[in-house]
């Protein structure tokens, strides 16, 4: 699946259209995480999270979601291997949401 940034987009997150709250969605990354999560990379311009198999569909329905709240960013889940990958790309000013998505692990 691939979610491209839409041309123009501000860099700016709305999730008033959202049919789960932040505290809602924050709650399904943390089971995410403690159950799936094998690994996290943050790179220059990219989060790459890896998950163990079985969870696309989950994943997928995260990446829809926060692309419509933050339609600047790139995403893309692929299965390579038993895994499922969740890259979340974005250009140079869009960091600092880069380094969010990044630390949600932490949370």
């Amino acid at each position: 699946m691939h979610l491209p940034p839409l041309p123009g987009a501000p860099i700016a997150c709305d999730m008033s259209t959202a049919r789960d709250t932040p505290d809602e969605r924050l709650a399904e990354y943390g089971e995410l995480f403690a159950h799936s999560l094998l690994s996290r990379e943050r790179r220059a311009d990219a989060v790459v999270l890896a998950f163990r198999a079985g969870v696309r569909e989950q994943v997928e329905d995260l990446a829809r979601r926060e692309h419509a709240c933050c339609p600047f960013l790139d995403y893309r889940v692929e299965t390579a291997g038993d895994e499922v990958v969740w890259t979340i790309t974005g250009a140079e000013r869009t960091g600092p949401v880069l380094d969010a998505f990044h630390a949600l692990a932490d949370q």
